[in-house]
């Protein structure tokens, strides 16, 4: 069988044999809304437990958008639709003016945007048009109090100082925040480095999963943290595998954000029967796959369907490397695997904590990677590397014999395997 991946923009061919695939792992089949300018229009008239966002900025001077980094992928513009214009027409309804309304990149701890990437991600009438300001997480946050956790709220002053504060983005899966969208807009988007930092660390308690919302240390900080940060507005989208947006919810960020995250849930859930050798896991392409750093989602979604001691084979361009200094940096000091597992959360770093994470699967299974990286890199790393496809399967047939069993998942980022006959509703 010949199955096609996405590799960067392009794409590459796997072939498997037969005796070899269990199944392909993939969405349910979704269709993407037909008028999404319509839906949206539509949802913003009809909010989810909140005012019209035109009545909750009425009498209001200045208004700040939250908007996802590239990274993330969110559709905000598209040949036929910009998800930003209508949310600025609500603005405008209110009387609120162009010139006082501004864009916030939730970068959290990435680094800031280009011109060209802001233009890519949500068009030249708004980059020509408005102030498009990438987050620092590093200047210019002011601090909103103690969270309960011991955790300082510092945020940016641009978001605090807005009369009216909309968060956009997009609902996906995400290995321990539970899942991406609705609060995570505030924490990490728009907050400051050591905000992040005491959060992320909270990657070592055994209660951090996929999908699951309430109990998860880190989701429940950033719950606590969104609410007060005061999002006035929330907008956000569910995509299908296609990356077309099949799902929108708009109001109240606690009401819109559960809808969003159940409606992402039932779509992204993938049910398997046996556990297997090997998985051949696709990030998706560019722009999930732009790093090793940023293809963490998918090694920890492939993680699941394994056998103890399998193979992770994940297919990632990373044309931006590993993707993240710190992250790098802690992977090739680390003498041992243990070691950095035992890293007090007290001294986990931003970049650190994703080093820890991939630790825990790194102890438990093999990642072998295809993609741009040279070798050394990833094998000072703990990782194993391979040229292409093909030397990753004899590389698997080495190790598992011509009789492996695996699974394909063409978008390991964004699906969430379940086994058969287990309750995965988190």
């Amino acid at each position: 069988m010949q199955i096609d991946l996405k590799y960067g923009t392009s794409h590459t061919q796997l072939k498997l044999d037969d005796r070899n695939l269990i199944g392909v792992l993939e969405l349910k089949k979704s269709s993407g809304i037909p008028d999404v300018i319509k839906a949206e229009k539509e949802a913003l008239a009809n909010p989810l437990g909140s005012k019209k966002l035109s009545e909750i900025a009425r009498g209001k001077k200045t208004a700040c958008i939250v908007v996802s980094d590239y990274t993330r992928g969110c559709p905000y513009k598209r040949p036929n639709f910009n998800l930003l214009l209508p949310i600025i027409d609500e603005l405008h309804s209110a009387g609120i003016k162009d010139q006082d309304i501004k864009f916030l990149v939730g970068t959290g701890a990435h680094r800031a945007h280009t011109r060209q990437e802001d233009v890519d991600n949500y068009g030249a009438e708004i980059v020509d048009k408005y102030q498009v300001i990438s987050h620092d997480c590093d200047k210019n946050n002011v601090s909103l109090g103690i969270l309960s956790t011991g955790n300082e709220l510092l945020i940016d002053k641009v978001w605090v100082d807005a009369d009216v504060r909309v968060m956009t983005g997009m609902i996906t899966t995400h290995y321990f925040g539970g899942f991406s969208g609705g609060r995570k807009g505030i924490l990490p988007g728009i907050v400051a480095r050591e905000t992040i930092r005491k959060n992320h660390a909270m990657i070592v308690h055994p209660d951090v999963d996929i999908a699951k919302t309430k109990g998860n240390p880190i989701s429940d900080e950033m719950d606590e943290a969104a609410k007060k940060a005061k999002v006035d507005f929330l907008f956000n989208v569910v995509i299908n595998d296609k990356k077309e947006i099949v799902k929108m919810v708009a109001g109240d960020l606690d009401q819109a954000f559960d809808e969003g995250w159940k409606a992402c849930r039932d779509l992204y859930l993938v049910s398997f029967g046996e556990k297997a050798d090997v998985v051949f896991a696709c990030a998706g392409g560019y722009p999930k796959d732009v790093s090793l750093y940023q293809s963490q989602k998918t090694i920890n979604n492939g993680k699941l369907v394994l056998k103890e001691n399998g193979t992770i084979v994940l297919i990632s361009e990373c044309s931006e490397g590993i993707g993240s200094d710190t992250f790098a940096r802690w992977l090739k000091e680390a003498t041992t695997l243990d070691g950095l597992l035992s890293t007090e959360q007290s001294k986990i770093v931003v970049g650190g904590h994703t080093a820890v994470g991939n630790a825990k699967v790194l102890k438990r299974f093999d990642i072998l990677v295809v993609s741009r990286i040279p070798k050394e890199e990833l094998e000072t790393r703990f990782y194993e590397h391979a040229d292409g496809i093909d030397q990753a399967m004899q590389w698997v047939k080495d190790k598992h014999g011509d009789d492996f069993r695996a699974y394909v998942m063409p978008q390991g980022g964004l699906i969430y395997p379940c086994p058969q006959g287990e309750v995965c509703r988190k």
